[in-house]
C-alpha cells in the first residue's frame, strides 16, 4: 500500500508514467480529473472530492466508474477543526489570496486554472 514511484507534476505528466490503476482519488479537479480517467484500468473508479461528477458517458466510454464524494459537515466537526487551527496544530498551506471582487478568478482556479500550490483563499475584508 505504498507508493512505488514519486512523480514531480511540474516536470512530468502523471498519465505518461501511470497505467492501469484501480482507483484515482482526485483532490485537484479540472484538467487533472479529466486526464485521470485514462490511467484507470477497465472497471476502475475515479473518486473526486473537489468537483461534481463528470458526464456519466465519459466514464462509461472508458469502462470506469466516476463518482463525487463529499464529507458530511457538522458543527461538531467544524468546531474540532477550528480548535486545531487555534492551537496551531493544523497549519494550512495558502497558495493564492484573491479579493471578493475577484471571486470569479478563484472559481476558475478551482476548475483548473493555474495558481500557486496551496489553498485558494477568498479575502472578504479587502
Amino acid at each position: 500500500m505504498g507508493a512505488d514511484i514519486a512523480i514531480d507534476y511540474r516536470q512530468t505528466r502523471f498519465e505518461d508514467v501511470v497505467r492501469e490503476v484501480d482507483v484515482v482519488l482526485d483532490t485537484v479537479g479540472g484538467e487533472a480529473r479529466m486526464r485521470s480517467v485514462g490511467v484507470l484500468r477497465r472497471g476502475g473508479i475515479l473518486v473526486s472530492v473537489v468537483s461534481t461528477p463528470m458526464p456519466k458517458d465519459l466514464g462509461a466510454e472508458a469502462g470506469v466508474k466516476v463518482v463525487f464524494f463529499i464529507v458530511d459537515v457538522t458543527t461538531g466537526r467544524l468546531n474540532a477543526i477550528a480548535e486545531l487551527f487555534d492551537n496551531n496544530k493544523l497549519l494550512p498551506q495558502v497558495g493564492t489570496v484573491v479579493t471578493l471582487k475577484d471571486a470569479q478568478v478563484a472559481h476558475l482556479m478551482l476548475a483548473g486554472a493555474p495558481h500557486a500550490r496551496g489553498k485558494i483563499v477568498l479575502n472578504v475584508a479587502a
